[in-house]
């Protein structure tokens, strides 16, 4: 059986303003990959550079930092939303 830290991917809930996802990614992904992932899956209008993820109130930037680097983990909810329109 592994351990939770031999995992190399992190199994997080996306927040969009379309609606949540479920969602996995490797634990070396970074920030600005929700942003893509909920671009493509929920069809946001923008361009990446245009939206925030933020986990509870915490604003995760810069956008290429690890998900890990920010303590991400499994069962978290990311929410992705327009810069300025914050949680």
């Amino acid at each position: 059986m592994t351990k939770d830290t031999d995992k190399k991917t992190l199994s997080v809930t996306v927040g969009t303003p379309k609606g949540t996802f479920p969602a996995d990614f490797q634990k070396t992904a970074k920030v600005s990959d929700v942003i893509d992932a909920a671009i493509e899956k929920k069809g946001l209008a923008g361009n990446p550079s245009q939206f925030e993820v933020y986990l509870g109130e915490t604003l995760l930037t810069p956008t290429d930092r690890t998900l890990i680097s920010f303590h991400v983990k499994d069962g978290d909810t990311l929410l992705v939303a327009a810069q300025g329109q914050g949680v």
